[in-house]
C-alpha cells in the first residue's frame, strides 16, 4: 500500500466548500485537499455563533471561523526504509511549503469563481504565508488516510506562544509617522504600488509583481518629469519610453545650465529601447517592462519567484537612480 505525506494546518478564516476532498494540479503533480470549518478562536466577553450555513461576507478576521487545510501530496514515502522518519524530517519545512503552495491555489482559484447567495463574491481572500497558520502538522498516511504510527512533526502557532519585551521603533520611525499623519499629505503613488507588488511577491502571486512594479515605475517617471520641468506640456498619457525620453532631455538641459555632468540614458542615434544605455534603467526594462508585457500581452503564468524579486528590486533601483539625478541636477 503507498504513502504519502500529508500536512495539516489552520488558517484565520473560513472558506464555504464542501468538507471533501478536492484533487488541486499544481506544477503537473496532483494534491488532494479537505477544507475542514472550525469555530472562532474564542475571545474573552464575546458571543460566538458557529454553523455550516453561518457566514459573515468578507470577513478576513475570522468571526464566522477558521478553516483546518488538510493536504495530501502525492509523493510516495517508502516506509520500508529504515530511516524514512529521518528523510521526511530533514525535509519538513520544504514539504509545509509544498502544502501551501497547493492550498494558496484552492484560495486563488476561490477567490476567482466563488460566490454568495446574495451575489457577494469572495475577493477579500487572499494566499497565506507561513505566519498565518496555527496548529502546522506533518504525518504519514496510506491510501485509506490511516497515519502511520508513531511519527507526527508538530509546529507551535504565534497564538499558543509566549513572547519577550515590547517591541520599540527608532524615534526616527515614529516621527516620520507622526509628521505624515500630521501633514494630511497623501503617500505617492508608486509607493504603494511598489508595496502592493512586495505584498504580491510574500504572498506568492508573482505575475502581479512585475504588473504592479512597472506601473509605479511609470507612474513615478511621469512625476519626476513634472518635478524637473513643472510646465513640461508633454501628455501624461504618453509611452513611458517618451517620458524617460523627455526626462532625460530636461536633466541634460538642467545640468549644463548648472555646469554639472550628466550622462545621457538613450543614444539618440538608436531607435526604440535598444538604445539604452543606462545600467539601471537597462535592467528595469529586461527584469520588470518585457516580463510585465509578457504577462499582459502573451498571458504568461510562469513567472518564478526569482523573476518577480529581480523585477522588484531593478524597479527601485531604477527609481533610485532616477531620484539621484533629481537631488543632483534639479536646484
Amino acid at each position: 500500500m503507498s504513502h504519502h505525506p500529508a500536512v495539516s494546518f489552520v488558517a484565520p478564516y473560513r472558506v464555504y466548500i464542501p468538507d471533501d476532498f478536492f484533487e488541486v494540479l499544481v506544477d503537473g503533480k496532483c494534491a488532494r485537499v479537505k477544507a475542514v470549518p472550525l469555530p472562532p478562536v474564542t475571545a474573552a466577553g464575546a458571543a460566538h455563533s458557529h454553523g455550516a450555513n453561518f457566514e459573515i461576507t468578507h470577513d478576513i478576521f475570522g468571526f464566522a471561523g477558521r478553516t483546518q487545510f488538510d493536504v495530501v501530496l502525492d509523493e510516495e514515502i517508502d516506509v520500508n526504509v529504515p530511516d524514512w522518519k529521518r528523510l521526511i524530517c530533514d525535509r519538513d519545512l520544504e514539504l509545509v511549503e509544498t502544502a501551501l503552495g497547493v492550498v494558496n491555489r484552492v484560495l486563488a482559484v476561490y477567490r476567482d469563481q466563488d460566490v454568495n447567495k446574495i451575489g457577494a463574491s469572495s475577493f477579500h481572500v487572499i494566499e497565506l504565508v507561513r505566519g498565518d497558520l496555527s496548529n502546522i502538522s506533518l504525518v504519514v498516511v496510506d491510501a485509506a488516510l490511516n497515519h502511520a504510527s508513531d511519527f507526527s512533526v508538530t509546529w507551535p502557532g504565534f497564538h499558543s506562544m509566549g513572547f519577550g519585551d515590547a517591541v520599540v521603533r527608532e524615534p526616527a520611525i515614529v516621527d516620520a509617522i507622526r509628521q505624515k499623519l500630521a501633514s494630511g499629505v497623501h503617500i505617492p503613488i508608486e509607493r504603494e504600488l511598489l508595496t502592493s507588488a512586495r505584498n504580491h511577491l510574500w504572498r506568492r502571486q508573482l505575475r502581479l509583481v512585475p504588473v504592479e512594479a512597472n506601473t509605479a515605475f511609470e507612474s513615478y517617471a511621469y512625476s519626476a518629469l513634472r518635478r524637473a520641468s513643472p510646465a513640461n506640456q508633454l501628455p501624461d498619457t504618453s509611452v513611458v519610453y517618451r517620458k524617460l525620453q523627455e526626462l532625460e532631455s530636461v536633466l541634460s538641459t538642467a545640468a549644463a545650465a548648472n555646469s554639472r555632468q550628466f550622462v545621457r540614458w538613450l543614444d539618440p542615434n538608436v531607435p526604440g529601447w535598444r538604445g539604452l544605455e543606462d545600467p539601471s534603467l537597462k535592467q528595469w526594462n529586461s527584469s520588470c517592462y518585457e516580463l510585465r508585457n509578457k504577462v499582459i500581452h502573451r498571458g504568461y503564468n510562469g513567472v518564478t519567484a526569482q523573476e518577480a524579486e529581480a523585477a522588484l528590486t531593478d524597479t527601485k533601483a531604477a527609481m533610485a537612480m532616477i531620484q539621484q539625478c533629481l537631488a543632483d541636477l534639479v536646484v
